[in-house]
This record gives C-alpha cells, structure tokens and sequence, in this order.
C-alpha cells in the first residue's frame, strides 16, 4: 500500500489527505445525524404529556435536559407560548433553519470531495503520462516493460481518486436525503406542539 501511495507522487498524498477528511466526516455525521440525537420519539412524547398535563415548566425541563434538535425547537415554542400563532410558526421556522443548518454541516464537503476527487486522480495520471513520455524520449520506445510500469504507476492516481470519490458521492446522498427526512418530520412535529399549545389539539 505504501508503495502505491509513493508511486502516485504528490497527488496521491493530496488524494489521501481528502480521503482521510472524506472518512472522518462519514463517522462524524454518521454519529450526529443518529435518530436518538436529532428527534428522540420518547422526549417529544413527555413533553407533550407534561403540555397536556398542564405543566408547562416540566416541559421545558425536559427539553433543557435533552439537548436535541427536536428539544430545542420545542422549548422555543414553550418560551413563545403567549404570542400570536402566526408569530410562532414563524419564531419556530427562524429556529428550524438555524438547526436544519446544524444539521447539514460537513454534508456539502463531501459532495465537493466526489467531484474533486476523480480530477485529482486524473491530474496525478496525467502527470504520470507526461513523465513516461519524457522517458520514451530518453530510452525510446523498445523497452516496453519500462513503459509498462510507467503507465500503470501513471493510473494509480486515477484508481485511487475514484476509490475516494464513489464512497464520498453514496455518504453525500445519503446523508442529504436523511436530513430531507428529519426536516419533514421536524416540521411535523413543530405543528403538532403548536396546535397542542393553541388547545387545537388535545
């Protein structure tokens, strides 16, 4: 592995540095964009029972001591519970982005690394090639086991650049379609507590 690395030249370390970025912001989003973090079913449950219950600083006890998106947005809603519906939807829309935010943070680099990473890979090829020609000019074109191990180092940069960018392109979609889904089901969520504050709902 080493040696490929090293037969890559510099691209290939600059390919590896993007790739170990690509990977470090998988396990980190992986870890952060959990269910448990974003919109935990059980919180929202007992704060909406301590609402109905009638005891508002319950509640918003409960969405201090879980520091998640859905808590965050809920507490606004208990904090803004005396104004106007209209007034909230739009407090609650101002917080919602600044999460939604939260939550797509890093996501955009990933795709950046997929497109990146591929170009990377064929410049490091490209300049594998200009260098084989330079030795044909050299030694000719008789030997072809000197051109055969220039061409193939020359291809590593292009293997290794796809090598990251496939991985970073399939995180990158995912992740964006999880936050699509969390958001929705934010906004769901958000309604329902309004309208339970309001006494729409019950």
């Amino acid at each position: 592995m080493l040696e490929f690395i090293q037969q890559g030249g510099s691209v290939m370390y600059i390919l590896l540095g993007v790739s170990l970025l690509s990977l470090t912001i998988i396990f980190e989003r992986s870890w952060s964009l959990r269910r448990s973090v974003v919109i935990p079913l059980s919180d929202v449950q007992q704060i909406e029972k301590a609402v109905r219950d009638g005891d508002v600083k319950e509640a918003m006890q409960i969405c201090k001591n879980n520091n998640t998106a859905m808590s965050r947005i809920l507490w606004v809603a208990l904090a803004n519970r005396g104004v106007h519906r209209a007034v909230m939807k739009e407090i609650l829309e101002e917080t919602g982005r600044q999460e939604v935010a939260h939550l797509d943070r890093f996501i955009g680099i990933l795709g950046l690394i997929a497109g990146i990473a591929p170009l990377l890979g064929l410049l490091g090829t490209v300049i594998g090639m200009i260098e084989v020609f330079q030795q044909i000019s050299i030694v000719g074109v008789g030997k072809a086991d000197v051109l055969a191990g220039g061409i193939s180092k020359a291809l590593n940069t292009t293997a290794f650049g796809l090598t990251v960018a496939i991985p970073s392109m399939v995180a990158y979609r995912y992740y964006e379609s999880r936050v699509d889904r969390f958001v929705i089901e934010i906004e769901h969520h958000a309604l329902r507590f309004v309208e339970l504050l309001k006494g729409e709902r019950v």
